[in-house]
């Protein structure tokens, strides 16, 4: 990573400020103080990794912690929002390398109940659930599927993430009475084999309708499937 720093810094350098490529530098060196931006890259060219960066102006007026353990001294809204930049910024420099290499082969694991699963891995699948919806998502051209008003998306399962991420253990995991011995990375691709095809597990909605689907019960699966013409 150490010699990768230096030739990013002589690319920034083409480009920017000497004051903007200390900045960039810095931020890139404190995300990888947290995570393994080489391995990240190397899996999904840092998607996962931008996508818990992500902290929208609706995350700040809610009070909702951040997905990334980075602690922002300051508002985490714009804090993130530069680190994200920097990120971005840094996969196009890899891109513009043609850097390669192996994802590490880790077996990352869980062992306990289901409480805990969803404690721990529940974020990540969220975080997993918004990347391989993205190019169906996008198709929607930023139109709800229920009220036809343009609106930043939110993916809705049809059934709840917890019952399918339950399911998914209890038929392949199960060690015990709610004891699960689970390989985290074969989970995770068992977890999106079961949103596939996409259009039958995920409806794309505005919040307001997303809402009224998981929180008020005015708008149900079935109000929604009509609208599709189901």
């Amino acid at each position: 990573m150490e010699e990768l720093l230096g030739k990013y810094q002589a690319w920034l350098g083409k480009r920017l400020t000497p004051k903007d490529v200390s900045s960039q530098l810095s931020r890139i060196k404190r995300i990888a103080k947290h995570y393994d931006i080489l391995n990240e890259y190397a899996l999904d060219r840092c998607a996962s990794l931008l996508d818990m960066l992500n902290y929208t102006a609706y995350d700040r007026k809610q009070g909702n912690e951040p997905q990334a353990d980075i602690v922002i001294q300051g508002d985490y809204y714009t804090g993130f929002a530069s680190l994200k930049r920097a990120l971005k910024y840094f996969v196009h420099f890899l891109d513009s390398i043609h850097y390669k290499a192996p994802p590490k082969k880790t077996h990352p694991s869980f062992c306990g109940d289901f409480d805990d699963f969803k404690r721990f891995v529940g974020p990540k699948c969220r975080n997993e659930v918004n990347i391989f919806c993205k190019s169906e998502r996008q198709s929607h051209h930023k139109i709800c599927e229920y009220c036809g008003k343009e609106a930043e998306l939110q993916s809705a399962h049809i059934v709840d993430r917890p019952i399918i991420m339950h399911d998914i253990l209890e038929k392949e995991y199960k060690r015990g009475e709610d004891y699960y011995e689970v390989d985290l990375l074969d989970f995770l691709e068992h977890f999106k084999q079961a949103h596939m095809p996409i259009k039958d597990h995920i409806f794309f909605l505005c919040k307001a309708c997303h809402d009224a689907l998981d929180k008020s019960g005015k708008l149900t699966v079935d109000d929604i499937k009509a609208k599709r013409g189901y």
